[in-house]
C-alpha cells in the first residue's frame, strides 16, 4: 500500500450499495442525507442495485435523491439495475436505462481522482441482464474490460491509492448469507493484485464488511456496503465510510435504526498490517 510518510489531505468517501428503489427503506436514506450534510465526502460511491427492478421510475426516484445529496456520485451497476421483469429488454439492452439515468456519475470505463490525485478510482460493471446459468444474479467479470479498467488506474503518482468499484465481491465473504459466485472472480484478483489496487468496492451481500484478499502478493482488501432497503439479511441497513490519507485507509460502518446511527471503526490499514486488529473489531462512537 501507499506509503510516502508524509501525511496528506484526507480523502472521504461515503460508500453505499443496494439501496433498491422501489423497496428502499426512507428513515436509512433520511439518515444518509444528514449524515453526508455534516460529513460534506469528497464523493459518494455508488456500488450498484440502485434499484429494485430496473423500471423507470426507480430510477427517476434514485437521480433525484442522488443530486439533492451536495456531493459528486460515481457509480456501477448492479444486476437489479436491469429490467428484472421485462425478458426482452434484459437480454438485448440491460443497461440502457441505467445509463440513461445515471449519465454523469456512471464511471464505468472512466476514471476519477480525489485529493489532488491521492486517490484513483475506476469501476467495472460485474453484472449481466441474462446469463447462460441457473442464477443471472451472479457476477460475471470481462477480464479484457477489468484489464483496460487497471490500466487505467495506473496510471497517476506511483504512490496513488487505486480503488475498483464493482457489485459483486470476487469471492465470497464469510459472513455473506447468499452464495457469492463471481465467475472469473479468482482470476480478477490475481489481476487487480499485480496492478496495485488497494481496494476492491463492492455491494450485494447486504451487509458490510471488509477482507483481506488471500492469495496475493501484496495487500489488497475487498470493502462491501450494507443496503439502504427493506431487504435486510444479517444486519441492520447500513452505509460505510471510507477515509484515506497519504499513509492509510480506514473504513468505518455506519448502522441505522429508530433510535440514530452507531459508528463502529471495522478496518486501519495500518492497524491490520501490523498485526494489532482485526477487522469489525474496534467500536468508535459516533462524531
Amino acid at each position: 500500500m501507499p506509503d510516502s510518510g508524509v501525511t496528506q489531505k484526507l480523502v472521504r468517501l461515503l460508500h453505499l450499495s443496494d439501496i433498491h428503489f422501489g423497496a428502499e427503506d426512507r428513515e436509512a436514506l433520511a439518515a444518509v442525507e444528514q449524515f453526508a450534510s455534516h460529513m460534506k465526502p469528497d464523493a459518494i460511491v455508488i456500488a450498484g442495485d440502485i434499484t429494485q427492478a430496473g423500471k423507470r421510475s426507480e430510477f427517476e426516484a434514485a437521480r433525484i435523491w442522488f443530486d439533492s445529496l451536495g456531493a459528486p456520485v460515481i457509480s456501477a451497476p448492479g444486476n437489479h439495475d436491469t429490467p428484472v421483469y421485462h425478458l426482452p429488454a434484459r437480454m438485448v439492452a440491460p443497461f440502457d436505462r441505467y445509463e440513461r439515468y445515471m449519465e454523469g456519475m456512471d464511471i464505468v470505463g472512466q476514471i476519477r481522482n480525489f485529493g489532488d490525485r491521492l486517490v484513483r478510482v475506476s469501476a467495472i460493471n460485474s453484472a449481466r441482464g441474462f446469463q447462460g446459468r441457473l442464477n443471472w444474479a451472479d457476477g460475471v467479470f470481462d477480464l479484457g474490460d477489468l484489464e483496460d479498467a487497471l490500466d487505467r488506474l495506473s496510471k497517476g503518482p506511483e504512490d496513488a491509492w487505486r480503488l475498483l468499484i464493482c457489485h459483486h465481491p470476487l469471492n465470497q465473504p464469510e459472513l455473506a448469507k447468499i452464495a457469492v459466485d463471481t465467475k472469473r472472480g479468482g482470476e480478477a484478483l490475481k489481476l487487480c493484485a499485480a496492478a496495485k489496487v488497494d481496494a476492491i468496492i463492492t455491494g450485494h451481500i447486504h451487509d458490510a464488511f471488509t477482507v483481506h484478499v488471500p492469495g496475493v502478493r501484496r495487500p489488497m482488501v475487498q470493502m462491501g456496503s450494507g443496503t439502504l432497503s427493506t431487504r435486510v439479511r444479517a444486519t441492520r441497513p447500513s452505509f460505510c465510510v471510507i477515509q484515506i490519507d497519504g499513509e492509510h485507509m480506514m473504513q468505518d460502518v455506519v448502522a441505522i435504526d429508530r433510535n440514530g446511527l452507531e459508528m463502529r471503526r471495522n478496518y486501519d490499514s495500518k492497524a491490520n498490517s501490523d498485526g494489532g486488529m482485526k477487522a469489525g473489531t474496534l467500536p468508535l462512537d459516533v462524531r
